[in-house]
């Protein structure tokens, strides 16, 4: 695993987004490899040590900086991986970056954005509560109502995007953020089989048990 951490540290000093592709391509292989082995996690992504930060400050740079759609994707999708290594002390800059690739303008980026905050906000994240929070925070709700209630984005961009705005009705504080946004109404037209995404939460009975569960802690909030 060393030779990876010698890869990203040549790749921090790389002047072309060609010489990140390998790097990255490596990463994401040893990241999955890591979500679901915490003996794996704990060896090569420690938190606090050097090399785990330059390996994060890595890939958020490229979510950050980079214009190839491909390398936003492969670093997206490490940092989802890893979702178990942040902690209250260094998840805002994270967040914030996936949040804001939401409204990115390839469907590409955003799904795997939606998939890596999914990872955050899950219950198997023992932060999910707190990763939920920072989300709306940084605006999420108001822009997963709005993907949820546009006619031309993706249906499979719509139900990630269903799911993750479940995800957080079900953790987090009340917020004037989320009553703003419209996250109830939202989420109760789709119940009501209404649009093509309606229908489709109809025909899913775990997506509509997610939905209906969200509905409960949105009303329990916003509406008692």
């Amino acid at each position: 695993m060393r030779s990876e951490h010698k890869m990203v540290k040549s790749a921090k000093h790389g002047d072309c987004e060609f010489c990140l592709q390998l790097p990255l391509m490596a990463l994401k292989e040893i990241t999955a490899l890591a979500e679901h082995n915490i003996d794996l996690r704990r060896e090569v992504f420690k938190t606090g040590s050097q090399e785990s930060k330059d390996t994060v400050e890595l890939l958020l740079r490229v979510i950050k900086e980079s214009e190839d759609y491909m390398l936003k994707v492969l670093a997206i999708k490490s940092i989802g991986f890893l979702a178990r290594i942040f902690r209250k002390s260094n998840h805002h800059r994270v967040i914030s970056l996936l949040v804001s690739q939401l409204e990115h303008g390839c469907g590409e980026v955003v799904m795997e954005a939606l998939v890596a905050l999914e990872k955050f906000s899950c219950d198997e994240n023992y932060l999910c509560k707190e990763h939920s929070n920072k989300m709306i925070e940084f605006n999420a709700a108001q822009i997963l109502v709005k993907l949820l209630s546009d006619g031309e984005s993706e249906l499979k961009l719509q139900v990630h995007g269903l799911v993750l705005l479940c995800c957080i009705a079900s953790k987090a504080d009340y917020c004037k953020a989320v009553e703003e946004a419209r996250m109830t109404t939202a989420v109760r037209q789709l119940l009501r089989e209404e649009g093509e995404l309606g229908t489709f939460v109809s025909q899913k009975p775990a997506l509509k048990e997610l939905a209906t569960k969200a509905l409960h802690s949105l009303i329990l909030y916003y509406e008692y």
